[in-house]
């Protein structure tokens, strides 16, 4: 495998993780909605007064932690298949 062919793999699998890692957060953030909203009403029902807990900043917080943990997992994997490749390239 020449350089090229192994970072345009990477590259790859880099797109389709971050695509599903985006899909998996649509996701909590609509059901964190939905909890939030079926809770909000249901204080609304029974006469109790809702305190809200406010989570914009910890959303924000998961959501840039998550992607830099993916990019530095591809960033990594990417430097030993080169590191594995340049030093089979090497001893050959």
């Amino acid at each position: 495998m020449t350089e090229e062919k192994i970072r345009k793999i990477v590259k790859r699998y880099h797109i389709i993780s971050t695509l599903w890692l985006f899909a998996f957060i649509v996701l909590a953030i609509f059901l964190n909605w939905h909890l939030l909203k079926s809770n909000i009403d249901r204080h609304y029902e029974l006469g109790i007064e809702y305190v809200s807990g406010d989570q914009g900043y910890i959303w924000g917080a998961l959501i840039f932690c998550l992607f830099t943990l993916l990019h530095l997992v591809f960033y990594s994997i990417e430097k030993i298949l080169l590191y594995i490749h340049a030093e089979t390239s090497a001893s050959s």
